[in-house]
């Protein structure tokens, strides 16, 4: 999976799942389909998506220009954890 269109659906399932359901995706398949991907990268290679996601998506200049930030990039890192069991939890 290309890391944009990967990105773009983590976006949506995101945003759906904590109540943006008009910008978000609800897409059961999509969301295996993200969860197998992520599931199945090394260790390392999934700490660095992740990071990178994280990055993009919350901390990055222009996303903290726009209103984002640390409580945004901790609001993802619990719902990658707890609502797609895709957040490893051993160092490398």
């Amino acid at each position: 999976m290309k890391y944009e269109d990967l990105k773009d659906a983590i976006d949506g399932l995101h945003a759906y799942d904590t109540g943006c359901v008009d910008s978000g995706i609800k897409d059961e398949l999509l969301r295996e389909r993200v969860k197998k991907h992520l599931q199945s990268l090394p260790a390392l290679e999934h700490r660095l998506l992740v990071s990178r996601l994280v990055i993009d998506m919350c901390l990055s200049e222009e996303m903290v220009k726009a209103g984002y930030g640390p409580e945004d990039a901790k609001n993802f890192l619990v719902w990658l954890d707890e609502e797609m069991n895709c957040l490893l939890s051993h160092n490398p």
